[in-house]
């Protein structure tokens, strides 16, 4: 996979998750959830500032550590805050992710490992990481 189309994987895999984090918050249905979420309305430069911000983040920044990207051309902006994978898998790390698209705002917490288990494989999200 090109790192492009991983890229693309990785921003519709955080929309997915974020729609459904937001459904789980509040009572709406599916689709209403999703609109309301930042990277709904994320143009492609957006995307690629999030996505290469967030492996970046997970390839070199320290755990606890928040970073930020921001597109002052359409006011979307984010952070990233990595940590240690708690459960100890191997090339595996937590990420808290911020979204925010003027008035939107949305924040969830994921896993995500390197693909095939290797430390230089890309980053894969493996699903929402539960929050106390």
């Amino acid at each position: 996979m090109k790192a492009s189309q991983g890229a693309r994987v990785l921003a519709m895999a955080v929309a997915a998750m974020a729609a459904i984090s937001a459904a789980q918050a509040r009572p709406l249905s599916l689709f209403n959830a999703m609109r309301d979420t930042p990277v709904t309305r994320f143009n492609g430069a957006d995307i690629d500032l999030m996505t290469r911000s967030v492996n970046r983040t997970l390839d070199t920044g320290a755990d606890g550590v928040t970073v930020t990207w921001e597109n002052p051309r359409t006011s979307s902006n984010g952070s990233i805050t990595p940590a240690v994978d708690p459960e100890g898998r191997k090339n595996c790390r937590v990420a808290r992710i911020e979204n925010r698209h003027r008035a939107l705002q949305n924040s969830a917490s994921y896993l995500f490992c390197r693909s095939n288990g290797k430390s230089n494989g890309e980053w894969q999200v493996v699903g929402l990481f539960p929050t106390n």
